[in-house]
């Protein structure tokens, strides 16, 4: 995902230069606490901050037959932490997943990697670290994206304001991934499937979620563009007047705009009934409603 920064930029000004020097390098000089090797593949965790889920297969593979034939030409990045178990990971994977599910895939058992002691990242930078390395995709998608930012703002201690700051972006850009993390992990999955847009998914925001799972519904069936979602919530909200008329008592002469209105206001409570009474010159509307128990 473009960012109005870049990644380097980024990183230097939240972490400074030295900190965050990946090739263990400043002006030709070798940083003793960073080395470059080659590491056992099956003692590499993920982080924790990792956002990303969806990894295309094709892609892997695509990247695996390239690494076998000009070899690994980017080591991936990893954070050395101190294990008192032979069974955990040594290392934690900061940059380069995508590199590492490759070499897993072409059989190997070691992988070239820069090497950072812990003490070098704090947890905050780890974070950081991971975020950056995601949002340089192109192809995450909306909920991973969405995902990327709330982690960032959590382990950042920023608000939305401050994030976009960061990021080089509009308050309004970064508020509008962010409500989509609001909707049901049905239309989430949608959209991580890529089934429907992002400008899609938008218009089931302001639903009720049973409704938001009837509209998506629809838009799968049908492949429904934004403004016919907008006609379709439009007359699935709307009652009509027959509709309306049905439930009140028939014995009266009241116009129906007045009737539309008190059945507006009774559908604010359970099960109401209306009883109305009077012609277009005076007249009486009683509500009576009734909250049933729910039995299990």
């Amino acid at each position: 995902m473009p960012l109005g920064k870049s990644l380097g930029n980024i990183l230097d000004d939240y972490f400074g230069q030295q900190a965050v020097s990946l090739e263990g390098e400043k002006n030709g000089t070798a940083n003793a606490q960073t080395s470059v090797e080659e590491i056992n593949i099956n003692r590499i965790g993920l982080s924790s901050y990792q956002t990303r889920t969806n990894f295309e297969s094709e892609k892997i593979d695509s990247l695996a037959e390239n690494i076998k034939d000009h070899g690994l030409i980017h080591p991936i990045v990893v954070l050395r932490k101190k294990v008192t178990d032979s069974t955990e990971p040594s290392y934690v994977l900061l940059a380069g997943e995508r590199r590492l599910r490759a070499v897993k895939k072409l059989g190997l058992d070691k992988i070239l990697a820069v090497i950072k002691p812990e003490q070098e990242l704090t947890e905050r930078q780890q974070a950081m670290l991971s975020a950056m390395e995601n949002l340089q995709r192109e192809d995450l998608n909306p909920i991973e994206l969405a995902n990327t930012y709330k982690m960032l703002k959590l382990t950042q201690h920023i608000d939305d304001q401050k994030l976009a700051d960061l990021l080089g972006n509009s308050l309004q850009y970064v508020r509008n991934y962010l409500h989509l993390l609001e909707l049901p992990k049905a239309v989430q999955q949608a959209l991580k499937d890529r089934k429907i847009g992002e400008g899609q998914a938008r218009q089931l925001l302001p639903l009720e979620e049973d409704f938001q799972l009837v509209v998506l519904e629809e838009i799968l069936k049908n492949d429904l563009t934004v403004k016919e979602i907008i006609a379709l919530i439009k007359s699935k909200s709307e009652k009509p007047e027959k509709e309306v008329i049905k439930l009140i008592n028939p014995s009266h002469s009241l116009p129906v705009e007045i009737i539309t209105k008190a059945d507006k206001f009774a559908s604010q409570f359970p099960n109401a009934k209306l009883k109305c009474s009077g012609n277009p010159k005076k007249g009486r509307i009683v509500i009576s409603w009734e909250e049933k128990e729910i039995k299990n």
